[in-house]
């Protein structure tokens, strides 16, 4: 049948990615965490240090578009 998933290749690429996924899953995930782990302190400080900068050019702008 035209329709057949063993004549479509795409089932079978998308059955190899998944897999692989699988396997990786761990590796992808304390790849992430480390990434996480080292920005999200960075970003955070640093938007915490401009908030006060933040709110005063929105009350300037009156809730409208700003920098940021």
């Amino acid at each position: 049948p035209a329709k057949s998933p063993d004549l479509n290749p795409i089932e079978y690429l998308w059955n190899d990615a998944s897999n692989n996924i699988i396997r990786e899953r761990d590796a992808l995930w304390e790849y992430v965490s480390q990434v996480w782990n080292k920005t999200a302190l960075e970003t955070c400080t640093k938007l915490i240090e401009t908030l006060p900068e933040r709110i005063q050019d929105i009350i300037n702008a009156k809730g409208g578009y700003t920098r940021w």
